[in-house]
């Protein structure tokens, strides 16, 4: 029976490197495919069994060839881990900076059409009031300035709640994205479930389940372990989002806490989704501090240049002698509610400029002592904007802003830098290398055509023994 050990040997060879050829084709066939795991067959030797072979005349080092016992995915946990906090910090940044570079924009700041030169054309128009209290020309051309910076602040203040809607918009829309991911993953665990139940690995059920918890790690922070069954649950937070064959649904609702806004809650108990990164953490936090930030401080500006302007403005008088007058707003009560979304020249005196109180006294037209008044407000240190002036104000206030937002880009860039660092780590132990691939299928070929030979060899052998000693060899 010796023979036909050492025939089932070569077999055993065969049937083991025909798989490995196999297994390098696959390889190769999916080089390009996003979240491939190369796979490698573990070959073991086998031994001369314990009962069996006992009443054989087999030399107990002879082995009894090789079995294929599994294809393995070639993969590192650490990395993977690693990888998906990288992702999330780097769609967290990106999110915020893109968001909050379009806010800096809507200054266009600097820029002959910047807020900052058309507050210094509206102090400049005051000015040329003071040198000629009676022009009409400089009047027009005052109303024409006011209307100008008036318009140019609620535009801004319009596009800052444009970008805070559009941002809520894709919060909102992430609720999709978190749900088509989470169901699909409780798909795959069933099957993997069903596939590794007899011990077979399911390796491109795995590779596909890993893709879909790396694009949940770009939207929140996730956390995930693996149960005995080899099933995988999911973590938004603390919060389950899969467990097993099951999956929890997230949804937008309106957030009380947040007018207009809304915010994602698990379906299951209406918790709230929360997330210390991904693009969930950064459009959050554009929407509910930068821009209302932002939003704030330029209501601040506004609603102190309303007030301190109509402080003086009400005192004086025009050229037709009236007095009492506000310069934005129709009167005094509407004034007073006015910020960054409705400033605006009082209507009286865009109709009829020979009203701008200019003269701080009654029939006296030539004097501009109260225009003059209100152009030394540009250089007036004001604790209404925190012992600063209105230019110094808001020159802080886009200062600040796109401070934050090169500080986001930094932010970016660097998780960007590490991400790409951690994912060149994680394609070396799981991408696949065409040269290396080719190189042990040429081996695993030399090795499938030994195993021929060695059949060759034994059938020779088998050969001689029938037809030149008519018997089989033992």
């Amino acid at each position: 029976m010796s023979l036909s050990v050492g025939l089932n040997t070569a077999v055993t060879a065969l049937r083991a490197h025909q798989l490995a050829v196999d297994v390098a084709s696959n390889n190769i066939a999916n080089a390009q495919t996003p979240g491939y795991s190369r796979q490698r067959v573990l070959l073991q030797a086998q031994g001369v069994r314990a009962t069996g072979w006992s009443s054989m005349n087999v030399s107990p080092a002879a082995g009894l060839g090789v079995s294929a016992t599994n294809v393995t995915r070639m993969r590192d946990t650490f990395l993977d881990f690693q990888a998906r906090q990288t992702v999330g910090s780097k769609a967290q940044y990106e999110a915020f900076s893109g968001a909050l570079g379009r806010a800096e924009l809507t200054f266009n700041e600097p820029s002959d059409q910047g807020m900052g030169n058309v507050l210094s054309k509206f102090y400049n128009a005051w000015q040329d009031v003071v040198n000629d209290p009676e022009s009409s020309a400089a009047r027009v051309a005052l109303v024409q300035a006011t209307s100008t910076l008036t318009a140019n602040i609620q535009r801004v203040y319009s596009a800052l709640q444009s970008i805070r809607s559009d941002v809520n918009s894709q919060v909102v829309s992430l609720q999709d994205e978190i749900n088509s991911r989470s169901t699909e993953i409780a798909q795959l665990n069933q099957q993997i479930v069903q596939v590794e139940a007899n011990g077979t690995m399911a390796n491109e059920l795995r590779d596909r389940r890993d893709v879909l918890v790396d694009q949940l790690s770009a939207i929140a922070q996730v956390g995930y372990s693996e149960n005995a069954d080899h099933s995988l649950n999911v973590y938004i937070g603390n919060h389950e989002l899969v467990s097993g064959s099951r999956a929890d649904s997230v949804q937008a609702i309106l957030d009380p806490a947040n007018p207009g806004m809304q915010k994602l809650v698990f379906q299951a108990d209406q918790a709230d989704v929360t997330t210390t990164t991904g693009t969930l953490r950064g459009l959050m936090d554009v929407r509910d501090t930068a821009i209302p930030g932002v939003t704030s401080k330029l209501n601040t500006f506004a609603q102190q240049l309303v007030a301190q302007v109509n402080g003086i403005h009400s005192a004086g008088f025009g050229l037709d002698n009236t007095t009492g007058l506000t310069f934005f707003g129709p009167d005094a009560a509407t004034a007073a509610t006015m910020d960054a979304s409705n400033i605006a020249i009082n209507p009286l005196l865009a109709s009829n400029p020979e009203k701008i109180a200019a003269s701080t006294t009654s029939g006296t037209v030539g004097n501009g002592q109260n225009a003059l008044a209100i152009a030394d407000l540009q250089h007036t240190a004001s604790a209404g904007l925190g012992n600063a002036t209105f230019d110094q104000y808001y020159g802080d206030m886009v200062s600040v802003l796109g401070a934050n937002v090169a500080q986001a880009n930094g932010m970016a860039d660097s998780s960007a830098l590490l991400n790409t660092q951690i994912e060149s780590q994680r394609q070396g132990v799981q991408g696949v290398n065409i040269d290396e691939e080719v190189t042990n299928m040429t081996a695993a070929q030399h090795a499938y055509q030994a195993a021929a030979r060695v059949i060759t060899t034994i059938d020779q052998m088998l050969d001689t023994l029938i037809n030149n000693t008519g018997m089989a060899g033992r």
